[in-house]
């Protein structure tokens, strides 16, 4: 019912947005990351949608992504540390993985 919701109101932010939270608890990863990407498009300058989009990409093992959606929160809202916390999660699984991190301190 969320993802039919959301795509009946496909441009109205908070119905995207919920959408993509109900998808997430109904561990519906996929439809949640197509609905989190389509919120923060709606609103890209909302730290919480970008937030929000890297940790699905971080579920979902797309993990460069993750950290570009991370890091784009973190210009909007520095401060954050539910983000700054993921994002160092993620560049620590990143970096055992021998993948290349955009890591230039610590946040």
């Amino acid at each position: 019912m969320a993802e039919r919701a959301a795509e009946l109101d496909f441009d109205e932010f908070d119905v995207v947005f919920n959408a993509a939270h109900m998808l997430r608890q109904a561990s519906l990863n996929e439809a949640a990351e197509r609905q989190y990407e389509r919120a923060a498009s709606l609103r890209p300058d909302y730290p919480a949608a970008l937030m929000n989009l890297g940790a699905i990409l971080h579920l979902n093992g797309k993990l460069p992504e993750a950290e570009a959606n991370y890091l784009r929160a973190l210009v909007l809202k520095p401060d954050d540390a539910i983000t700054q916390s993921n994002l160092r999660k993620l560049w620590n699984i990143m970096e055992r993985q021998g993948l290349r991190t955009k890591q230039k301190a610590d946040p």
